[in-house]
């Protein structure tokens, strides 16, 4: 739930990073609370994702680490980010359940950048038919 959108820091004398994407934070921003969790995060995550979204994100970096695109890499294409995707779904076809599979490959997405809202189109169109074990 998103709590407040007015926090800014001109109050802080030490940076503060965006608990979704690790931007440093220099002017006002979003408080959410998930729980007993509190984050900050900067405007432009604020203003491109849900409310949903943003609680996804945060759960997911809270329980498996990492942040919104830090493994974004101008030279490791969507394409090729899929046919790592692919190959680890048949590496792992045998060992983890469809459930496990899509929820660490929907974090292996979000720290390449990819939005939930872009994994559910890729999710729906692309992968669907390769989480038939």
């Amino acid at each position: 739930m998103i709590v407040s959108s007015e926090f800014k820091n001109k109050d802080f004398q030490d940076s503060v990073n965006c608990g979704i994407c690790h931007r440093e934070i220099k002017q006002e921003a979003g408080i959410f609370q998930e729980g007993l969790h509190f984050g900050v995060i900067c405007s432009e995550c604020y203003i491109n994702n849900s409310e949903e979204d943003i609680e996804l994100m945060s759960n997911m970096f809270l329980a498996f680490g990492g942040y919104f695109g830090m493994l974004r890499d101008p030279d490791y294409s969507i394409y090729e980010m899929l046919k790592d995707l692919v190959s680890k779904i048949h590496d792992n076809k045998n060992t983890m359940s469809s459930v496990e599979m899509k929820i660490r490959l929907f974090h292996t997405a979000l720290l390449h950048g990819i939005t939930p809202r872009e994994f559910a189109e890729l999710d729906d169109s692309l992968l669907k038919f390769m989480y038939q074990f």
